[in-house]
């Protein structure tokens, strides 16, 4: 005779509403490797969506929500960023520090889960960068779009990565859409590199130790900030 408990685990509908109320990481990591059952539970679209690797129809479009377990774990890349004339906080050092620095063959390893998470619900479409090179007697803004993106970490991460080791600063507002800029993006991606200032520190030597087994190669597009004005004036 099935018992209640049996009832329930036996029914995939309350099986996965009973896993929807777990935390996070361990719908993520833990009740997978509960039973075969289990497993194919958290595949199911409404998980798989709460898990952020699908995306969520029914999320606001005018709020995005930011991957809570990205979010511990990048720190650097959803810190927000006040004070222009501090440290920003995405840079190389602040990189190597992240958690999963300390079990990088894990993190790295072809098929990590992290690569495949959506960064925000609904899912980040368009990017603004503004790229700003500040040298001894001036500035140099360039910018970039990146557009249909469907935005998830390891592209994001693969983006960032190399620009860091070339010795430049980031922070990203999530709810930038960059409007001064004469753009409609989700987001905008702030990135600031010093030459022959005091501020300026060395370029970094590449560390291929923090590189994806999958890692792609992310080209971007700069323009100077005042050609891609005067293009848009044309455009209108």
């Amino acid at each position: 005779m099935s018992t209640p408990q049996d009832t329930v685990i036996s029914s995939p509908e309350l099986l996965e509403l009973i896993l929807s109320h777990l935390p996070m990481r361990d719908l993520l990591c833990v009740a997978p490797l509960v039973s075969k059952t289990w497993q194919a539970t958290t595949n199911s679209p409404c998980l798989q969506r709460i898990l952020f690797f699908q995306n969520d129809p029914s999320a606001d479009p005018n709020s995005l929500i930011q991957n809570p377990l990205l979010a511990e774990m990048f720190s650097p890349f959803f810190t927000r960023w006040e004070d222009s004339y501090a440290r920003w906080p995405g840079r190389t050092g602040s990189i190597w520090k992240m958690p999963w620095a300390k079990n990088l063959d894990a993190f790295k390893r072809a098929g990590a889960s992290w690569r495949r998470m959506l960064v925000t619900q609904p899912p980040v479409q368009n990017m603004f960068l503004k790229y700003v090179k500040i040298y001894q007697r001036g500035s140099r803004t360039r910018q970039a779009t990146l557009s249909d993106l469907s935005l998830r970490m390891g592209f994001l991460y693969d983006l960032i990565l190399p620009l860091t080791q070339d010795g430049v600063w980031f922070w990203i507002d999530w709810h930038g859409a960059g409007v001064e800029h004469g753009h409609t993006c989700d987001s905008t991606i702030h990135l600031r590199k010093s030459k022959g200032c005091i501020v300026n520190t060395r370029p970094v030597k590449r560390d291929t130790r923090f590189d994806s087994e999958e890692k792609q190669i992310v080209e971007i597009t700069f323009r100077d900030a005042e050609a891609a004005k005067l293009s848009m004036d044309d455009d209108l």
